[in-house]
Parts: C-alpha cells; structure tokens; sequence
C-alpha cells in the first residue's frame, strides 16, 4: 500500500473563493469580531492588494501530487497591505494558524511560503508589529525596525494628523507593541552565496 504525502499551497483568498467562510472562521476563532466584519475586510483580498494567502494542506498519495482542486484543509492566513511610501515593502498582518495545528511548524511554513510569495513579486522588505510573539518572529530572522503606515490601514481611517491619533499597532510602538522587519530579497542572495 503506498504512502500517504502532505502538500502545503499558498494561495491568494480571492482566487479560492469557497474557502471565504471558513477563513472568516479561524480569524473569529482568533480575534473575535462580527461575521459580517471579517466578511467585508475578507472579501476586499485581491492581486493588487490588500491580499489575503491562505496555506492550505491537501494529502493524497506519494506517488501522485495532490490535484489542485483535491479536497484542502485551512492552515493558516496571513493578509499583506502596501507600504506607505515603500514601494518594494509588504506590511504583514493577521497571521494565524489553525489552533489544532499549532506547535507543528505551520506558522514558519506560513512566513516562509508568505516570504517567497512577495519575492518572486519583486518585493524586498516585509514588515509587521506583533506584542506577544517577539521569539516567533526573532527565530524567522525579522529584526526590530522603524515603524510604517499600511496602506490598506490608512484607507479605513478618517483624516488624523498626529501619530497619537492612531492606535498602537498602526503607530507602531506604544503600549508593547513592536515593530519588526525582514528583508527577503537580501535572504536570497545570502542563501546563493552560501551554496
């Protein structure tokens, strides 16, 4: 009898579109808010940005690679939002893996599959604040960094004028919040130098 193999996919949310309720799910499951709420932000995902990456695993056959629209288990979902100002740099938010899926290597293959993602899109930098997984992302090689505007942010707020005005996460810094970067087009060219 052959084995069993495990194939891992990131693919952008609008392009799986029956994949919109349970991702609106694990969000929830995570962060709470309404339905309708996830939903909405959810379903703005597209090539142009803001776009929602869902990890997915699908298993068949080793001796057979998965059919691309086999039955997929959600991993995980990370959203990337444009920089203000920064042409080649992502601004990473909304990561979560599955809980029943933690503490298996899903959220590094989740960053790592997200780094090659916006690579091969010519971006060099990404960014992202996090409180409480400062060891997650120090492990992945993200260093603590200047603080920056997402532009799928600033879209959803009123006209502010003072850093003050915008919440921790977004003004990037205040009340535990830190901001982190990685620039992984330098990873790249470190790694081809090191073969």
């Amino acid at each position: 009898m052959g084995s069993v193999s495990e194939e891992l996919s990131l693919v952008p949310l609008h392009r799986r579109p029956e994949l919109l309720e349970a991702c609106a799910a694990l969000l929830g499951e995570e962060w709470g808010k309404s339905r309708a709420s996830r939903l909405h932000t959810l379903q703005r995902s597209s090539d142009a940005f803001p776009a929602c990456l869902l990890l997915l695993r699908s298993q068949g056959p080793a001796e057979a690679p998965a059919a691309r629209e086999a039955p997929c288990q959600l991993v995980g979902h990370v959203r990337l939002s444009r920089v203000a100002g920064r042409p080649h740099d992502l601004f990473v938010e909304s990561v979560v893996v599955a809980r029943a899926l933690r503490g298996q290597g899903y959220g590094r293959q989740l960053m790592e599959a997200t780094e090659r993602w916006a690579r091969a899109r010519g971006f060099r930098c990404l960014h992202l604040t996090t409180h409480d997984k400062q060891d997650f992302y120090a492990h992945l090689g993200y260093v603590l960094g200047e603080p920056v505007q997402s532009v799928a942010f600033l879209r959803s707020l009123l006209p502010c004028t003072r850093k003050g005005d915008l919440p921790p996460q977004a003004a990037g810094g205040s009340e535990g919040w830190r901001h982190w970067s990685r620039k992984v087009m330098e990873s790249v060219r470190a790694l081809r130098r090191g073969d």
